[in-house]
C-alpha cells in the first residue's frame, strides 16, 4: 500500500458549495442557488467574528501615535482588539481596556503622558481612543482580530477561489453551509434541519477546542459596545 505524501487538500468556493447541497440533498439548480451559497457563507463569518472564534486572523499591529493626539482610525477589517500596549524605546507598557461609560467619565482627555488606557469605538472603520494623551510619541502596539475574507465569486479570473480559513476549519465550514442552505430550502423538513444545526454546532465546537489552549479563551469584547 502507497500513501500519497501529500498533505495539500485544499477546498475551492465550488467544492464547499457542492458539499453543503449533497449533505440536504440535491444540487443547486440555478445561477441564483450558487450566488445565495456564497452570500451565506459571508454571513456565517460575521457570525464567527460574533462568537469570537477566528484565531488564525489574529495579527500583530503598529500604530505611530503623536503627542496630544488621542484619536486613531484603524484598519477597516478589524473585528476587535485582543491586547494593546504601549511601546517606548523598545520597551512594552500593557494598556487597560476601557468601556464607554469608563472612558466618558474622564473629566480632562487632554491630560499629557505615556497612554495607560484605551477605548475601542467599533465603528464600520474603528478609531481607538487613548488616555492620557500621549507627552511625545510613541508605538502603539496591538494585536488583533481581523474579519475572514468575503467569498466574492467562484472562479476569479479563471482561478478557482478558495477561503481565506485553514484547513481544520473545512468541515464547520461545509456543516455551516449546509445549516444555512437547509432554511432556505422548503423541501427541507424540520427534524432534518435540526440535525443539520447540531452537525453545525458539534463541527464548531470541536473547532474551538482545537485550538484553545487551557488557560485561554478569546472573545470579542462585550462590555458596553454602543455604536456612535
Amino acid at each position: 500500500m502507497t500513501t500519497s505524501n501529500t498533505a495539500t487538500f485544499n477546498l475551492t468556493v465550488n467544492d464547499c458549495i457542492q458539499e453543503a447541497y449533497d449533505r440536504i440533498g440535491g444540487d443547486p439548480i440555478l445561477g441564483y442557488d450558487v450566488r445565495s451559497a456564497r452570500r451565506s457563507l459571508n454571513i456565517m463569518f460575521s457570525d464567527w467574528a460574533n462568537r469570537g472564534y477566528n484565531q488564525w486572523t489574529v495579527e500583530l499591529k503598529d500604530v505611530s501615535i503623536t503627542q496630544g493626539t488621542t484619536d486613531y482610525t484603524l484598519d477597516y477589517d478589524l473585528v476587535d482588539i485582543i491586547n494593546a500596549n504601549i511601546v517606548d524605546d523598545d520597551t512594552e507598557y500593557s494598556m487597560t481596556r476601557l468601556g464607554l461609560n469608563d472612558y466618558a467619565a474622564i473629566s480632562n482627555k487632554t491630560t499629557q503622558s505615556r497612554p495607560t488606557q484605551f477605548y475601542l469605538q467599533r465603528l464600520n472603520t474603528p478609531v481607538i481612543k487613548i488616555y492620557p494623551a500621549p507627552d511625545k510619541a510613541y508605538t502603539l502596539r496591538y494585536y488583533r482580530m481581523r474579519k475572514i475574507q468575503d467569498v466574492t465569486a467562484s472562479t476569479v479570473s479563471g482561478t478557482q477561489q478558495t477561503f481565506d480559513i485553514p484547513f481544520r476549519a473545512f468541515e464547520c465550514m461545509c456543516a455551516g453551509l449546509a445549516y444555512y442552505l437547509s432554511k432556505k430550502r422548503v423541501n427541507v423538513d424540520q427534524a432534518t434541519r435540526a440535525e443539520l444545526k447540531l452537525d453545525y454546532e458539534q463541527a464548531y465546537t470541536r473547532l474551538v477546542a482545537g485550538d484553545d489552549t487551557p488557560s485561554t479563551r478569546i472573545l470579542p469584547s462585550t462590555t458596553n459596545r454602543f455604536y456612535t
